[in-house]
């Protein structure tokens, strides 16, 4: 029988932030139901409005500063905006629970596991009025712990966040949020500060235990491969405001607002005729790599024995032409960071040969023109900034340590720079938190480019950015080689990304290159079991693309994934 009303009904809700006696509207309007055993997706860029309109369902929006300036919130026929404080807090991780983004972030880093899923049960009890024991508490957490599939449930209680990997931290989230079998469960980008293989079990998971436990799914994220992945229907947010809304698959293939057709196409694809084929300007080898080894000692307590050092980077091996975009996948902690750090001199080598334009790394780092000869783009904008120093002061850090340009030259050089990566002039008095995602890493690029290098390692540079902008800054770093006559080494876990930037790729797995070739050879035709494996869980956005993947099981990804490169 169906039910006489949605699980979840918000009508026309209107959201404002309170700041310095002015009140800015955040949410408009905004209209979303939600069905019982439905699996929903809300999806949008950054600031769309998807995080306020959750926490508005679980009563966890900033205090005094939001306030709701009319509307309406339905959670299985009650009005949740009518109930009390503590009335929404016997709810909230009961009724309604939810999995958030940064399973890191997520947790006290000075209490177990455990302590944190009895504090949980706890809690619980004292917002229901109930009671139950150590033992019993123990024994619930387990049994979730393993229904999440952490096999080691006692190992994993006994143990600190830190020590658990980013992968088992987010399951024991969602054990957290299952502890007391929810009505809806919420899941805000469950998967984003994941590896691709872990976040595709992930998913798994996530789409299991909605089945298994008949719970309703409110997917919230901005990936809109997940969405296929985990959700029936979605909702498109912009600026507050749903624009859109329906099926997935029509949602999909026949989009009508401009906006959601610009998301679309702004997501790289992995197969298929928007795949571009992009090849090298030149056969001159700049880069080679030769047996790179690096490892790293390993922390050792006083009195306690030597151990073993960890290798990072095994005999590794690569060459890299000018004109290539050169990109080096894997999961975190394959040595792909590790590898272009040394090639850019900022981390000694343990074993084998670097060489620039035939000569050593060692000869290049003591030489001064080697620092303007290869520049690194980092990750995170947002940190790699300082945010005392004007965006002029940034620039003027590499000139001056370059000598490149003299003093009373930088300013006009500051102004070309900004004018190279296409922001306007008044930028240069700007601080960094007054300026969006994509606005910052393309001062970072235009740092890296300050003293005119020939090569540029771009560290992850848009991992940190939603898919439109992502996108701007692709096309940005293109047109930039073509024009400059610039050679990336490009790292990323985002293969759908590689496939459409990089003209070469090799793919590395516990610090060692396992395989590595023009990058249409590698994706259409991988020849080592991890290279299909990563290939094979990728989210993709049509039924053609996940045919064309090569078929690997997910048990043969496992194995895969615990073996060694022999």
């Amino acid at each position: 029988m169906a039910a006489p009303h949605p699980l979840l009904e918000i009508e026309s809700l209107n959201i404002g932030f309170a700041s310095y006696g002015q009140t800015t509207q955040v949410l408009h309007d905004v209209h979303l139901k939600v069905e019982a055993g439905q699996r929903a997706a809300v999806i949008g860029e950054s600031g769309s409005g998807k995080s306020v309109t959750m926490k508005a369902v679980i009563g966890t929006l900033p205090h005094p500063a939001a306030r709701v300036l009319g509307g309406s919130i339905r959670f299985d026929g009650q009005e949740l905006l009518s109930l009390s404080r503590r009335e929404r807090e016997r709810l909230k991780g009961t009724d309604i629970s939810i999995v958030h983004q940064d399973p890191l972030t997520s947790f006290n880093p000075v209490f177990t596991i455990g302590e944190h899923l009895d504090d949980v049960l706890k809690f619980a009890d004292r917002r229901l009025g109930t009671s139950s024991d150590a033992r019993s508490r123990r024994t619930r957490i387990e049994a979730t712990l393993r229904q999440a599939q952490l096999k080691e449930p006692e190992r994993v209680l006994r143990s600190y966040p830190f020590q658990l990997s980013g992968g088992m931290r987010q399951r024991v989230l969602i054990a957290m949020a299952l502890m007391h079998r929810p009505k809806l469960l919420i899941a805000d980008e469950p998967g984003t500060a994941l590896d691709v293989t872990t976040q595709d079990e992930i998913l798994r998971l996530l789409n299991q235990l909605v089945s298994e436990e008949q719970l309703t799914l409110l997917m919230v994220t901005h990936n809109l491969a997940v969405v296929r992945q985990t959700s029936d229907y979605v909702y498109v947010m912009q600026s507050g405001r749903i624009v859109e809304h329906g099926p997935v698959r029509e949602i999909f293939t026949a989009p009508r607002m401009p906006y959601t057709q610009r998301l679309l196409e702004a997501i790289p694809p992995l197969y298929g005729p928007k795949v571009q084929h992009r090849q090298a300007h030149s056969e001159t080898v700049v880069i080679t790599a030769n047996d790179v080894v690096k490892r790293f000692e390993a922390p050792r307590r006083f009195l306690e024995p030597a151990k073993a050092p960890v290798l990072a980077v095994r005999n590794a091996s690569l060459s890299i032409c000018k004109g290539d975009v050169f990109g080096i996948a894997g999961e975190s902690g394959s040595g792909k960071s590790t590898i272009a750090r040394m090639i850019v001199g900022l981390m000694p080598l343990s074993g084998g040969t670097i060489e620039i334009d035939g000569r050593s790394i060692a000869d290049w780092r003591k030489d001064p023109a080697f620092r303007r000869r290869i520049q690194i783009v980092y990750q995170n904008p947002a940190s790699s900034l300082n945010p005392r120093r004007t965006v002029a002061e940034t620039l003027a850090v590499p000139l001056a340590f370059a000598g490149a340009v003299p003093k009373d030259k930088r300013a006009e050089r500051i102004r070309e720079l900004l004018a190279l990566v296409e922001l306007p002039a008044n930028f240069a008095s700007r601080y960094p938190h007054q300026l969006s995602g994509g606005q910052k890493q393309r001062v970072a690029i235009a740092r890296a480019l300050a003293v005119d290098p020939e090569i540029v390692v771009l560290d992850e540079p848009t991992s940190s950015l939603d898919v439109s902008v992502q996108k701007t800054v692709i096309d940005l770093l293109l047109g930039l080689r073509d024009r400059l006559g610039l050679t990336y080494l490009f790292i990323s876990h985002d293969l759908s990304l590689m496939r459409n930037f990089c003209n070469r790729i090799a793919v590395m797995f516990r610090g060692e290159i396992c395989e590595q070739g023009p990058t249409d050879t590698v994706f259409d035709d991988p020849q080592h079991p991890y290279t299909r494996a990563l290939i094979a869980s990728i989210p993709v956005l049509t039924d053609a693309e996940e045919q064309a993947k090569p078929q690997v099981t997910l048990e043969e990804r496992r194995a895969v994934l615990a073996s060694t490169i022999q």
